[in-house]
């Protein structure tokens, strides 16, 4: 009789003290090897929006030899997976986003990415400068843990493996707005959905912002058309790269000049300039294409005016004809952390992280998360990856951007902890 209780009480201590979380504790380490091989394959192999179709399959496989549910081809070439919990709870989303940018890599790593593609009619090089290669490691790494101990788990994880975040291919549709078109939620059915993104931020520590984290962003176009003439006979033309020059300079004075921003934040920026041929030749057109980023509707209404008045100026000035398009290729809306997750589950991402948790101020930039989190309540936050001891380093979208891989395991623990966490509540 003795011995079954004694039993009995090993057997109840042993389900009070042993949960996910000291779980990790004890298999973090030969797990962050394999993230950390993980990544370092994605960054050597990255692919534009749409076309991340090694990583699917990549990520694909890895879900299968856990033994969890897989859907492929969401939205293109996402993929979704179900972990089903040994207890009873809600089902929670946990996002990654796979697609690179293009950009040549300039890091000197050596897993640096060599490949080259076509895009926008140009060469170009194609690099995880935004780190999204972080993000699938880290989820792929949460899948795993996860799966092993899904016992432990109360309810069910829905893992998302997006592709476009960066924005779709002009033409195409893509993203996060594509996978709930496709109905990823209403199959699923998740109550909350988490997400995580790496930046040049203090090693391991996480920012997190409560209600607008991140701005509503969209890219605007503005053609001219001109006469071409030669060179040498500027007269005989009617210039487009002047009248490009000139609406560059006007288009920086919307907000540091036209605009009220003192309550409401707003950029706008020039990315790209297209015009001519050879350095004789004035061209017949030219082409602008640029972001706009704002946390306030009306002033973003207010911004579309302002260039539209600024074209027109500039188009009776120099006898040019202009157009202005505005979201091309698609618009993201604001990113909002739901304050009540926000302030219940901070908590977690300091223990999660020894208390490197800090509040952020919100970010100018952009993230299709929105459209989940607006979907359903959702919470965003970002992990520094910069070197220890390192406070400045080049941000996301450089060509020397590098990802710290000793910063992943506070990404990872993050999300189980945000995971067991909210299952019990």
């Amino acid at each position: 009789m003795n011995k079954l209780l004694l039993f009995f009480c090993l057997l109840v201590s042993t389900s009070v003290f042993s949960d996910l979380k000291s779980d990790l504790d004890n298999q973090i380490n030969p797990l962050m090897d394999k993230v950390i091989e993980w990544r370092h394959d994605i960054h050597q192999n990255p692919e534009l929006s749409n076309r991340e179709f090694r990583t699917a399959k990549k990520v694909e496989a890895h879900l299968r030899s856990l033994g969890i549910k897989v859907e492929t081809k969401i939205a293109y070439t996402g993929v979704v997976g179900l972990i089903e919990g040994g207890l009873p709870g809600p089902t929670i989303a946990l996002r990654a986003d796979m697609d690179g940018l293009p950009v040549i890599e300039k890091t000197g790593l050596s897993f640096a990415s060599k490949k080259m593609t076509e895009y926008l009619g140009q060469s170009v090089g194609v690099m995880h400068a935004c780190g999204h290669d972080a993000h699938v490691a880290i989820l792929m790494g949460v899948a795993e843990f996860l799966a092993k101990n899904k016992d432990q788990l109360k309810g069910n994880v829905m893992l998302i493996f997006q592709p476009a975040e960066e924005g779709p291919p002009e033409g195409e549709n893509g993203g996060a707005k594509m996978m709930l078109e496709e109905g990823i939620f209403e199959t699923y059915d998740p109550e909350v959905i988490f997400g995580l993104h790496v930046g040049n931020g203090p090693h391991g520590y996480i920012g997190i912002s409560s209600g607008p984290a991140m701005a509503a962003a969209g890219t605007y176009r503005i053609k001219i058309k001109g006469v071409q003439a030669h060179g040498s006979r500027p007269w005989d033309s009617i210039d487009p790269i002047m009248a490009s020059a000139e609406l560059i300079q006007n288009l920086n004075t919307i907000v540091s000049r036209r605009i009220n921003i003192v309550n409401n934040p707003a950029v706008i920026s020039v990315g790209i300039i297209r015009s001519g041929t050879r350095g004789n030749i004035i061209p017949e057109d030219s082409e602008i294409q640029g972001t706009i980023r704002t946390f306030d509707p009306k002033l973003r209404e207010e911004i579309y005016d302002e260039i539209k008045q600024i074209a027109e100026g500039v188009a009776l000035g120099t006898g040019t004809e202009i157009s202005v398009e505005f979201d091309v290729g698609g618009f993201y809306p604001v990113t909002f952390n739901n304050t009540d997750l926000v302030e219940r589950l901070t908590p977690s991402l300091k223990q999660a992280t020894n208390n490197k948790v800090y509040e952020m101020t919100p970010s100018t930039g952009a993230e299709d998360f929105s459209f989940f989190s607006n979907a359903i309540p959702g919470m965003y936050f970002w992990l520094g990856v910069n070197a220890p001891g390192v406070m400045e380093a080049p941000g996301n979208h450089s060509p020397y951007f590098v990802v710290d891989d000793g910063a992943l395991d506070e990404g990872l623990k993050a999300l189980v902890y945000l995971v067991e966490d909210y299952s019990k509540e």
